[in-house]
């Protein structure tokens, strides 16, 4: 490391530092609210790390910087004498949030993942700087319609914000420092958008800070190098899901940020996989809500993005392991994933509304496999082998279940939607599918 980067080093941090301090001069002089003071010191970190591969030549220095950077904010949550110095800054507000912290890492990340790219590096950075100060300050100031989310409450105001930042942000880098096309560079930035606006929506705890800006870098590595029809394909698959989940919301019991997250499963299971990948979370999402007994009001909208997570978890996995050994094969252990959280689903939803549970748990099985595995059929073909896997999978899906129903505890006959039952089923439904390989 030359002495240029300990120079360079030694300044980044104290304008690091340096800021802080200003920002905690700031409160005391002006009793500025804690979430302004947060965005103030996000704008600035972000405008920082922007600059690096301008200052740095190599990773190490950034590096250094990311991890100086990581253990200081460690610090000043759990250090006295140091959280002294800094509070107001950073802690004061109502949320919890890990986000300051995530921020350098994702710093790291960028900066080893764009190998030299400026582009690659300082584009996503830029979305996260702007958009999403932008879309907080919005919400926080003319935000009317908001929508649940794990931890906070978000509003349509800011994601709108958040939205028109993004388009514009990457739009601007695109027409100067790219080749692309205008039409090109117009729905990369329109994609980009839309698909990180639904990242932030569904972030909890600070985790749009990794969520956001991994997310451009993945998606503009992946569209830069795509024709206009693929683009415009994907543009207009992602606003027709989002768009369709928002106008089926009141027939769920999603919160917001969950309609927003079964949107992102939808799109991406599209984008991977084809049409063909998209029939089992889509028949999920609409079919599981038919065993709701009753019409669904706004106090049963109670499942949130771990849920939605839980549920497509197992299913994703063997998705993205497609997309790497390109075996199409894996669409069953992926309908199986699909068929067997549909049945858990709907068991939850009707048990203990009726008496007679073990009628319900068969038709919860039986009924859920058959809308998985029929348009499976259909798209195999009824050969010996599909139709042997179709049987299997009912096999599966009703040892699964049984696994699920004995070892969840449930408080008042109720299973609790919390995050380490939604763990636990996930667990479950993975090891079924892993055990399905051998058929």
């Amino acid at each position: 490391m030359s002495l240029h980067d300990t120079v360079a080093m030694a300044v980044v941090l104290a304008s690091a530092l340096g800021m802080l301090f200003v920002l905690r001069l700031y409160r005391k002089l002006t009793g500025a609210e804690g979430e302004w003071l947060r965005k103030l010191a996000h704008l600035g970190t972000g405008l920082i790390s922007i600059s690096l591969p301008w200052i740095f030549s190599s990773r190490i220095p950034v590096f250094i910087i990311c991890g100086a950077s990581i253990a200081l904010l460690l610090a000043m949550r759990y250090v006295p004498m140091i959280r002294g110095r800094f509070s107001g800054v950073l802690d004061d507000v109502a949320r919890q949030s890990w986000g300051e912290v995530y921020f350098p890492l994702s710093v790291a990340l960028l900066y080893q993942l764009a190998n030299g790219s400026k582009l690659l590096y300082a584009v996503p950075l830029v979305v996260l700087t702007l958009a999403d100060t932008v879309a907080a300050l919005t919400g926080a100031a003319y935000g009317k319609h908001g929508y649940g989310t794990t931890g906070a409450t978000k509003t349509i105001e800011g994601s709108i914000a958040f939205f028109s930042v993004a388009f514009f942000s990457v739009n601007v880098a695109l027409v100067v420092f790219s080749d692309a096309g205008r039409i090109e560079t117009l729905l990369i930035s329109l994609d980009i958008a839309v698909i990180v606006m639904l990242l932030e929506a569904i972030a909890w705890r600070g985790l749009d800070n990794i969520f956001i800006p991994l997310g451009v870098y993945i998606l503009l590595r992946l569209y830069l190098v795509m024709s206009v029809a693929q683009l415009w394909d994907r543009f207009r698959v992602a606003a027709a899901l989002v768009i369709f989940v928002t106008a089926y919301a009141r027939k769920t019991t999603l919160q917001g940020s969950a309609l927003l997250a079964a949107a992102l499963v939808l799109y991406v299971s599209w984008a991977l996989g084809g049409w063909q990948w998209l029939i089992p979370p889509a028949t999920l999402l609409l079919a599981y809500s038919a065993f709701f007994p009753g019409k669904i009001t706004a106090s049963d909208r109670t499942h949130n993005v771990y849920a939605v997570l839980s549920i497509a978890s197992a299913g994703l996995l063997w998705l993205f392991l497609f997309r790497v050994w390109q075996q199409p094969g894996l669409l069953f252990p992926y309908t199986l994933a699909f068929a067997i959280n549909l049945a858990l689903v709907a068991w939850n939803l009707l048990y203990p509304r009726y008496s007679s549970a073990r009628r319900v748990m068969v038709a919860c099985v039986l009924i859920s496999w058959a809308l998985m595995f029929a348009p499976y059929l259909l798209i195999r073909g009824a050969s010996r082998s599909s139709l042997l896997q179709s049987a299997a999978a009912l096999l599966i899906c009703a040892i699964a279940f049984a696994v699920f129903y004995l070892l969840e505890p449930r408080r008042d006959g109720i299973y609790p939607a919390s995050g380490d039952r939604w763990l636990r089923q996930a667990t479950v439904v993975l090891l079924a599918t892993l055990a399905s390989r051998i058929f």
